[in-house]
């Protein structure tokens, strides 16, 4: 059965596609002793100003372009930063590597995630990293789980576990976010991918001479 040169096109143009459109989500960093978390302070910067976050180390290789965190802000300017950095247990900051950075002002309903996102950020399998807000002045709510220093595994996120002022011998963790691309930085269709387009180009050559010789013949 011959198929319609539109049919064709189709299933290459599924197939490339497919593979960029997969496992995009936010995943919230939850620690499992405390996934409910509650408002520590009001009215209160609960040391934002020396900034707080959350550390971890990579299992696989992972691509993200946002992160965010769940906060109530009126009129602050917040500040983050995602940095490498060569350890995930005590003062972390030290010799780290900034990746991304920025800033903005911000007006929020009540708690909400405010999402700062950027172009395509590998995090690569063995390396550790830190994501960091920070901010002066005052929160009208400050979020927090209390993990109670136990570090936990969420995917190929692990050794996760909340920072103060780069250090992690506090005992709580904000609540935090990163979203997963749709594909790596650079990527290129997987072999399955590249074998099914492949096999679909063929096709579609033929048809078209089959299409042009037809033409000829008929004239």
């Amino acid at each position: 059965m011959r198929l319609p040169i539109s049919t064709l096109l189709a299933v290459v143009t599924l197939v490339v596609t497919a593979t960029s459109q997969a496992n995009a989500a936010f995943i919230p960093f939850i620690p499992p002793n405390d996934t409910v978390g509650s408002v520590f302070s009001t009215n209160s910067n609960d040391g934002y100003s020396n900034g707080r976050g959350i550390v971890f180390q990579m299992t696989a290789n992972t691509v993200i372009n946002s992160v965010g965190i769940f906060q109530d802000l009126t009129g602050i300017t917040l500040n983050y930063k995602v940095a490498q950095i060569t350890t995930v247990v005590g003062q972390v900051d030290v010799g780290e590597t900034i990746l991304q950075s920025g800033s903005g002002t911000f007006t929020t309903s009540g708690l909400q995630f405010i999402d700062f996102g950027f172009s395509n950020l590998l995090l690569q399998s063995g390396n550790a990293y830190q994501i960091q807000f920070s901010f002066n002045g005052s929160s009208n709510q400050n979020f927090f789980y209390n993990n109670g220093n136990v570090p936990w595994t969420q995917g190929a996120f692990t050794s996760l576990e909340g920072t103060q002022n780069g250090n992690t011998n506090n005992f709580v963790v904000p609540a935090i976010r990163v979203n997963t691309a749709s594909a790596p930085a650079n990527a290129v269709p997987a072999p399955q991918t590249i074998v099914l387009a492949m096999t679909a180009l063929p096709l579609i050559g033929g048809f078209l001479r089959r299409q042009r010789m037809s033409k000829t013949v008929s004239a």
